[in-house]
């Protein structure tokens, strides 16, 4: 199996982040332990590691009979980048399509004043109204958007 597809498979993506989660709170992380979090058998996580120990992304030890794993400094580096990916991927992107179409309108309203101006402001006031995301920067940008159309309305003409 190569790396691409490793790590294009969500469970894999789990195994990394939950040792580098583990090794930021100053805990080992274990196998067995990483098993039951992501929800697979413990074969398929001693698989996963050896090729992860295998491309030099883990370390292992022996406390006893217990396996110990720790991600060398190039894995960490690819469970920062894996977990900045995921933030990404969660990222509402039609919403930030929207915005970013609403800001336009506004940004082309130069010079409109009166009627022409709320003919133009108040559908764009709406579809913000409308705006429903858990997306932060878009929440930011329509609050800020929101604001700019209340400076504009309350404007002397």
């Amino acid at each position: 199996m190569n790396m691409e597809k490793l790590f294009l498979h969500e469970k894999a993506v789990d195994i990394m982040v939950k040792i580098y989660q583990a090794e930021k709170k100053g805990e080992s992380a274990y196998p067995l332990s990483i098993s039951k979090e992501v929800g697979s058998p413990y074969s398929y996580i001693s698989k996963v590691l050896g090729i992860f120990e295998q491309n030099a992304l883990i370390e292992s030890e022996f406390e006893g009979r217990i396996r110990k794993v720790r991600l060398t400094e190039d894995g960490k580096r690819v469970a920062e980048l894996l977990i900045e990916l995921r933030k990404a991927l969660k990222m509402d992107f039609v919403s930030r399509k929207k915005i970013r179409a609403l800001e336009t309108v506004i940004q082309n309203l130069d010079g409109r004043k009166g009627d022409s101006l709320l003919h133009a402001v108040l559908p764009v006031k709406a579809e913000l109204e409308r705006l429903k995301t858990d997306d932060d920067e878009v929440v930011e940008r329509a609050r800020n958007l929101m604001k700019t159309i209340k400076e504009m309305i309350d404007a002397p003409s």
